[in-house]
């Protein structure tokens, strides 16, 4: 915290309110990057993004696993649903097999506008699903910025995918 001198007086704000404001400030900072990327960059930007994106969920991944073993699809589910209740999204779990889950969003966090930047953002989700069990695939079968009420964000099995 940053010390003021004692005559000055600031409303201290309750954690879990700052904490959600600071994230949404945060969140639409990063998608408003992403524009200004996409719209300089053109393809070569969303490239950059899906990289950036990339590395980033191969790195959770290989600290989640800690050199253990690859887990299964309904642990990398409930994972998922922690990485999403990081970032304060509302949804729920409308699937959860040991041959599906889905997520459903019904707000995006961010929010993305661009279904090519949420695609290109999303290729973390996508690596770490893969980074976690590589016989895993990871889709997004409803998009709000594709135009859906909802994002459903879905693992399957990849030869389920056939």
């Amino acid at each position: 915290m940053i010390k003021v001198p004692p005559h000055v007086q600031i409303e201290e704000v309750p954690l879990d309110v700052r904490y959600r404001r600071v994230l949404r400030g945060l969140l639409t900072r990063i998608k408003t990057l992403y524009d200004a990327i996409y719209e300089r960059f053109g393809e070569e930007g969303l490239d950059l993004i899906r990289d950036v994106s990339t590395r980033y969920g191969q790195d959770i991944a290989q600290r989640a696993l800690r050199g253990g073993p690859h887990w299964d699809i309904q642990t990398v589910g409930i994972f998922l649903v922690k990485v999403f209740n990081n970032m304060r999204s509302e949804g729920e779990v409308t699937e959860f097999t040991e041959e599906r889950v889905a997520i459903m969003v019904p707000q995006c966090p961010y929010p993305f506008e661009d279904p090519r930047i949420c695609a290109a953002h999303t290729a973390m989700e996508r690596a770490l699903v893969q980074g976690l069990n590589p016989s895993l695939e990871y889709s997004i079968e409803a998009s709000i910025p594709g135009g859906d009420g909802h994002c459903l964000h879905v693992l399957k099995h990849a030869d389920a995918l056939e």
